[in-house]
């Protein structure tokens, strides 16, 4: 526990940028929300219905080893970054519609969503783009200052797969009883 104090206490400067782009994703999530709750009405209504077919171990997976993958060619840190992005805009658009179509139970409906699946995900992928990001800044200081970082990059990259394994055994353990556990609260949503 210690350790990890200490490599956010070390990348402070970076989690407060992660922090501030996932915070203008919900933002845009947030706008794009309101401006089509009304269109999105019988949407919302499919999703209540079958939420229990929803699967997050497979599309986390994908997603983050293409991101490693990438990383080694500097395509890796955009990526991430888009990524973390796209997951706040999700986060802020989900949050908006359900709050409008049902109000105070939404809002309970989704922090649960949120505390039980997206948290533990989101601080994982912050650890993750750290590590992507020593990757990228190793690998620039081989090609142009010729610094032979090959075993930090080795290193770093297998903390990455460390942490893409962790994330798959937790998506595994919500797509089999976090998603059940979820649907239990869809009394909140009638």
């Amino acid at each position: 526990m210690k350790k990890i104090g200490n490599v956010v206490k070390t990348h402070k400067n970076l989690w407060i940028f992660l922090i501030i782009i996932l915070t203008f994703g919900i933002g845009v999530g947030i706008y794009f929300g309101i401006t089509s709750a009304s269109v999105l009405d019988n949407t919302l209504n499919n999703y209540i219905t079958n939420s229990s077919s929803t699967h997050f171990s497979l599309n986390h997976f994908t997603i983050l080893s293409i991101i490693l993958i990438s990383s080694f060619l500097l395509i890796g840190i955009p990526l991430a970054i888009s990524y973390l992005f796209y997951e706040g805009m999700s986060l802020g658009f989900c949050l908006t519609l359900f709050i409008i179509n049902f109000q105070l139970k939404g809002f309970l409906y989704i922090i649960i969503f949120f505390l039980l699946i997206k948290i533990v995900f989101l601080i994982i992928y912050f650890f993750f783009i750290s590590k992507i990001l020593n990757i990228g800044k190793n690998i620039l200081s081989w090609i142009i200052y010729k610094n032979n970082k090959k075993e930090q990059i080795i290193h770093l990259s297998i903390g990455c797969f460390v942490l893409i394994l962790l994330l798959f055994c937790y998506d595994l353990f919500i797509d089999f009883i976090g998603i059940k556990l979820i649907h239990n609260f869809n009394f909140l949503l009638l």
